[in-house]
């Protein structure tokens, strides 16, 4: 079961990354919540934790795009209590630093919610290029 207002924080989840990609972070960052337990898996790999850390990470990968233009495709999405997930593909393109022409993005994508203070919030974002089935010897660090 879905909720109505985790929907539309879907789509202006989505119109926000649109701001990402052409180097302002501060929409995306509005839907995220401030809370210590927050966590980003990011496009660009490692991971952070907590507010202060995932809104750094925002600012620093935002910065990382020159301009661009970017579409998500929900695949799913459901809410059951306080907690609600959307899952799906970001695609698109962009210019991105150190690189003069734009290329094609795309992402599988994974956000969390929780409700707090009567409005959903971003708690957790995986995002990563792997699209296509991969290989076992894929996952080996020492391949």
């Amino acid at each position: 079961m879905t909720s109505n207002g985790l929907l539309q924080v879907v789509r202006e989840l989505a119109e926000a990354s649109r701001a990402l990609v052409n180097g302002d972070p501060e929409p995306f960052k509005s839907h995220w919540s401030h809370a210590d337990d927050v966590t980003i898996f990011g496009g660009y790999g490692k991971h952070e934790q907590g507010w202060e850390r995932v809104s750094s990470r925002l600012d620093w990968a935002s910065a990382r795009f020159r301009a661009g233009e970017i579409n998500y495709e929900l695949l799913s999405a459901g809410s059951s209590g306080d907690l609600g997930y959307a899952v799906g593909i970001e695609r698109g393109r962009a210019t991105v630093l150190d690189h003069g022409a734009s290329g094609e993005i795309v992402l599988r994508v994974t956000h969390l919610f929780r409700r707090e203070h009567g409005r959903w919030a971003v708690i957790h974002r995986h995002a990563d290029a792997v699209t296509e089935i991969q290989a076992a010897s894929h996952l080996l660090r020492d391949r």
